[in-house]
């Protein structure tokens, strides 16, 4: 059957030909490092090496004797869903505000507070680092959560902000002609119309601070570091698949997030569409 566009054209045999070959070239672009890592780390090898001259879960069960993974990835996974939590609360607001009050000069607002996205990580971990041990912050586990905040906060922004431009706010107004009170009216009528982009922008300030290498780096407290970080420290004492089986975890974690994403979106799609279909009073 001959592929069309989007507006129902049939594409020429060739175009539809060079878009399959496109199409295959970019999966096995994307997914041929992870195949490579997930076999890695089943090589009976004592060396990573690729393709593994024999396989074995030898790697999986040092993996699982070692209990500083353990302890650094229980930190992470606290930290990220911490920075989530403020990130989405202040990265919300501030979209809101922004969208709904356009304040003036709202633009320069906007870029000011995008702007550690496109700042590098390193420079704002040695921003971050003077300006704690200026005010005598320096050790607090707190700094990690503000920092991780501050990164995670612009992709909130950027992507309900997005969300909240074609928003129609009659809606509010409505409700609050009603008497309704604006934090109610906020959580009943505005939320659920922007869920969806909450919770994009959720999963990628999570995703977004889990990783986070640069800043972390600055303002750990000796001892104490986290998952990625312990990932480095263990490279540099040892080259044996470990890590590989550890990555190879991640992915499946990462899998497991980017199915519960699509029920999630789909739900929600269904919902939509029957919440639309309803006939009118």
């Amino acid at each position: 059957m001959a592929a069309r566009t989007a507006r129902g054209k049939r594409l020429p045999a060739w175009r539809h030909l060079a878009l399959g070959i496109f199409t295959v070239a970019a999966v096995v672009f994307i997914l041929a490092p992870l195949a490579i890592v997930i076999l890695t780390s089943f090589s009976a090898q004592s060396y990573a090496i690729f393709p593994p001259e024999g396989y074995s879960l030898r790697w999986y069960a040092n993996l699982a004797a070692q209990t500083t993974f353990y302890v650094a990835a229980l930190r992470s996974l606290v930290l990220a869903l911490v920075a989530t939590a403020a990130s989405l609360v202040v990265g919300t607001m501030t979209a809101y505000a922004l969208v709904r009050y356009r304040p003036r000069g709202h633009s320069a607002l906007k870029a000011i507070f995008l702007s550690p996205v496109v700042l590098p990580k390193m420079v704002l971990g040695v921003a971050v680092f003077m300006l704690v041990v200026k005010i005598g912050f320096y050790g607090s586990s707190w700094n990690l959560v503000l920092t991780h905040t501050l990164i995670c906060v612009p992709f909130v922004i950027a992507i309900v902000a997005a969300s909240l431009a074609n928003f129609d706010w009659s809606l509010q107004e409505a409700a609050l002609d009603l008497g309704s009170r604006p934090l109610p009216t906020f959580l009943k009528v505005i939320l659920p119309q922007i869920s969806v982009s909450v919770f994009i922008s959720g999963l990628l300030a999570f995703v977004t601070s889990f990783d986070q290498v640069e800043t972390t780096m600055f303002l750990m407290r000796p001892g104490e570091s986290t998952l990625p970080i312990e990932m480095f420290l263990y490279l540099q004492r040892w080259q044996d698949p470990t890590i590989a089986a550890l990555s190879s975890v991640l992915i499946v974690f990462a899998i497991f997030l980017l199915v519960l994403t699509s029920l999630v979106l789909g739900r929600r799609k269904i919902t939509t569409l029957q919440t639309s279909a309803e006939p009118g009073p």
